[in-house]
């Protein structure tokens, strides 16, 4: 089972995966047909990323952040993927794809769970709604 700040912090990564993976990707657009879409979802993943972080704090729990190398390939990838095409609807299809990844493990992870606080609860129904909401806006770009 996991416990409460085991949930914070995997709320936190993943916030914290979707600022980069967007902010990678807003840097090396030539369209900005879907940098408005990005820049929302920049906010959300943001504000989400703050909660965990509070939450975290107050509760004198360890922060872990995502590695710098999982940083670093992440931002790799999604450079060379954009070389190779850069139109809004191959960025839908490349954030979609995360998107999906972040559901499903979050989904596993929220099922894993033991569930003794309401508001990570919540927190983490957050997380998962945002990422299906994220991936219904990109849909109209593909």
């Amino acid at each position: 089972m996991i416990n409460d700040n085991e949930m914070l912090n995997y709320v936190l990564q993943n916030a914290e995966m979707g600022c980069n993976g967007i902010s990678a990707v807003r840097k090396q657009l030539k369209d900005n047909r879907v940098d408005g879409v990005l820049c929302e979802q920049l906010i959300k993943y943001s504000k989400l990323y703050h909660c965990a972080n509070t939450m975290l704090k107050r509760r004198g729990a360890e922060v872990h952040h995502v590695s710098p190398v999982t940083k670093a390939m992440t931002s790799y990838a999604a450079n060379r993927d954009l070389k190779r095409d850069s139109s809004p609807s191959h960025i839908a299809e490349m954030m979609i794809k995360g998107n999906t990844m972040g559901v499903n493990k979050m989904a596993r992870h929220m099922r894993e769970y033991d569930g003794s606080d309401p508001q990570v609860t919540m927190l983490a129904k957050k997380m998962l709604d945002t990422e299906e909401e994220n991936i219904g806006e990109l849909k109209s770009y593909l």
